[in-house]
């Protein structure tokens, strides 16, 4: 019999319709991030909560470097800073290892000496400008993504402002392919190797338009290019901010999100947990593209809301604040958005790269609860009440909560997919463990399990709905 846990969440699962209810184990529960706890039981809690596991001749290093993160995390917290740090996926990385693996904009010296095209108009429009916007809120977001241990930030960066820019025009959000710019977008940038946003914009309006992810999904590896996709959306070039400029680039922001550039290898961004981020050490040197998806105030502080490409795991549900008109992490150092975002015509000739949905595994011996699924959907994480799973997924039910839904395969730090059924914007996060260590994805649509969250969380579920796990919100159907 197979028991599932859910990491990091203090909640039973089990599956269902494809085979009989299972019984689940809980792990990860034991606050991580609590300094009264011995080090050592956070520590193993720590894997447990992240899935990690080691060889004897491992575990010595990864404890080792993990300590030195946590008295990291522990003193600056102390402080009493506008911003917390908190344990993550990445806390037995080391530095070097970090940035080598997790950041990807590698030509920005060059790129901020070469030739801009500069909006110069955006200054005189500060002053009409919201006091404050989040795009998140007004669909022109997608939930939260994971590049995975490739530098494919900058693909990622370019996928955001132009999803944006596309829903803004015409009121679809659609989710963009991070892979097709990794794999065929040699316009100066490198796939895993790094590249940059300004190349990218270029190179799909050469293109006639970059494909939905549905139909080139992201495998998280340079690879080689498939042709044979339908270009979804394309642009008719792009607007770069002045430099050093937060008026012009709050300008920007309240046009639709901005990708920007930012240095991201310093401990106080790869272990933010929450607050607004204000610390100088940060650095200005570029390495890591990110999307401006909004701006505010909090607590008396002006900040820029952030879209990272890390996960729903890292900082706050995937998201970071960061100060503004303070150049934090270089933020206005190198920001640029599309213009004319529309949709693409014509198909290109040749067969869809993207994975052809497999037979559906029929049901396993003994019972199964409710009706018999119909059809299999073109996403994942749909109603397993009226649809079959796809072939990589499991139908689920949660204990003690009403609804189920289908929970695809996933490696955890890796990503989970982000083809969603329409109108769903809650971020797919690798959430789910079996017994034997495979992992599964779930839609996390709350940060917390009180009712008006989980209302608002309601609307990031599509057809579903919110419904409270152990301190977060998860989208499930009903029947």
């Amino acid at each position: 019999m197979k028991t599932f846990a859910i990491i990091a969440m203090a909640m039973c699962v089990a599956a269902a319709h494809a085979e009989p209810a299972r019984r689940l184990s809980l792990i990860g529960s034991l606050d991580i991030d609590d300094p009264n706890v011995e080090q050592f039981t956070r520590f193993k809690s720590w894997m447990a909560k992240f899935g990690k596991s080691y060889t004897d001749a491992e575990f010595d290093a990864a404890y080792t470097t993990w300590k030195s993160n946590d008295a990291h995390i522990m003193k600056l917290n102390s402080e009493g800073h506008s911003y917390t740090l908190g344990h993550n996926e990445f806390s037995d990385i080391t530095p070097e290892v970090f940035y080598e693996t997790y950041t990807g904009v590698r030509d920005s010296a060059s790129y901020l000496r070469r030739t801009k095209n500069y909006n110069t108009e955006l200054a005189s429009q500060y002053d009409s400008a919201p006091s404050s916007i989040d795009w998140t809120t007004k669909g022109a977001v997608t939930p939260v993504k994971n590049q995975g241990q490739c530098g494919s930030c900058w693909a990622f960066s370019t996928t955001g402002s132009t999803e944006g820019a596309y829903a803004i025009a015409s009121g679809n959000l659609v989710s963009l392919s991070e892979q097709m710019l990794v794999s065929c977008d040699h316009n100066g940038d490198q796939g895993c190797n790094g590249g940059l946003m300004d190349n990218a914009f270029g190179w799909i309006q050469q293109n006639g338009g970059i494909c939905k992810e549905s139909d080139y999904p992201y495998q998280g590896v340079t690879g080689t290019c498939k042709k044979g996709c339908t270009p979804a959306v394309t642009v008719s070039g792009h607007h770069d901010v002045p430099k050093m400029d937060e008026k012009s680039l709050l300008s920007a922001a309240a046009i639709g999100p901005v990708s920007v550039a930012i240095e991201a290898d310093k401990s106080v961004f790869q272990f933010y947990k929450s607050g607004v981020l204000d610390n100088a050490a940060c650095g200005t040197q570029l390495d890591h593209g990110v999307l401006v998806v909004g701006y505010g105030t909090e607590s008396g502080k002006d900040y820029w809301k952030v879209k990272n490409s890390w996960g729903a795991s890292w900082g706050m549900n995937g998201y970071i604040l960061m100060i503004r008109n303070k150049n934090q992490c270089g933020i206005s150092q190198s920001a640029s958005y599309p213009t004319g975002a529309k949709a693409a015509s014509g198909p290109s000739p040749g067969p869809s790269p993207g994975p052809s949905p497999g037979p559906s595994p029929g049901p396993s011996p003994g019972p199964s609860p409710g009706p018999s699924p119909g059809p299999s959907p073109s996403t994942h994480y749909g109603d397993p009440y009226q649809t079959s799973c796809k072939s990589d997924e499991v139908n689920i039910t949660i204990t003690n909560v009403t609804g189920a839904v289908c929970s695809p395969k996933c490696s955890l730090g890796i990503f989970c997919p982000s083809d969603v059924p329409t109108g769903v914007t809650a971020s797919p996060q690798c959430a789910l463990q079996d017994q034997s260590g495979d992992k599964y994805c779930a839609l996390i649509c709350s940060p917390s399990t009180d009712e008006a969250s989980l209302r608002a969380g309601d609307a990031q579920c599509g057809e579903a709905t919110c419904k409270p796990i152990s301190g977060v919100g998860l989208c499930t159907y009903d029947s």
